[in-house]
């Protein structure tokens, strides 16, 4: 939907409700049906003023009203942005994208950006505990939420172990399947370092956000049943999309 589209006479008076409240109101209605989704962005304070035929004070009281029930972020010289609700994304033993989304009633996706062997960066060896120059199968992926990106993964799996691995990705394979194929029935997290940075402009690109604002940035490392590292990744999410959750029991 189009500004222009959407209703554009001024609020009336009714009784008992202010008008600020009334054009806070009709955001938030078209907030919940997202007239703004396209980009994210609500139009301009002149321009909402101009719409509802009300003095930018007045105005601007029904933009606070939006940020304090936390609907609108404003980010200074660029505008006012729909706040989307925060996805809890558990940290555990036993973390898994699909699972955790799918307990939120959400649907996991995931397009494949890269997928290739390669000489195993340094972080990548040490926590795989790989020799220097050893092959890695380094896999990247956009993860998404109901078709929206949350985070992009990258991820890195000894070759000599899991030769093979990439073609089968290729062929729409889920990677649970892919590791019990190479006999990994079962895996666990051995550890998430959690830190946060700023994106590159192609990360922001491809998460849909602008690149002033920080990630989320997850380093983590899978064993299996044995302990033997089979998975290094680097995951960055979205910090106005997801909210990471450690869980710390023993059946996490």
């Amino acid at each position: 939907m189009t500004f222009g589209q959407l209703i554009t006479s001024p609020p009336g008076r009714r009784s008992g409700v202010t008008v600020w409240r009334q054009i806070a109101d009709t955001l938030t209605t078209e907030i919940r049906d997202r007239a703004y989704a396209d980009t994210g962005r609500l139009p301009g304070e002149v321009a909402l003023a101009a719409r509802f035929g009300v003095n930018r004070h007045t105005l601007r009281q029904a933009v606070a009203a939006l940020q304090s029930e936390g609907l609108v972020r404003i980010e200074p010289g660029r505008g006012m942005f729909v706040q989307h609700e925060l996805l809890d994304y558990a940290l555990s033993k036993r973390t898994r994208f699909s699972e955790n989304l799918l307990r939120q009633g959400l649907l996991p996706s995931k397009q494949l950006l890269t997928a290739r062997d390669m000489p195993a960066p340094e972080r990548a060896a040490l926590e795989l505990k790989l020799d220097r120059g050893a092959k890695v199968l380094m896999v990247e992926t956009l993860d998404e939420a109901n078709g929206e990106p949350i985070g992009l993964a990258t991820a890195y799996y000894p070759a000599l172990r899991f030769g093979g691995l990439l073609e089968m990705l290729a062929d729409g394979m889920r990677s649970t399947d892919i590791l019990k194929h190479f006999d990994v029935q079962d895996y666990v997290r051995s550890q998430s370092r959690i830190t946060t940075q700023l994106p590159s402009d192609e990360t922001a690109r491809l998460l849909k956000q602008p690149a002033t604002r920080p990630l989320l940035c997850v380093e983590c490392l899978d064993v299996d049943m044995q302990g033997t590292p089979i998975k290094y990744g680097e995951t960055v999410f979205c910090g106005d999309r997801v909210q990471l959750v450690v869980n710390t029991g023993d059946n996490a």
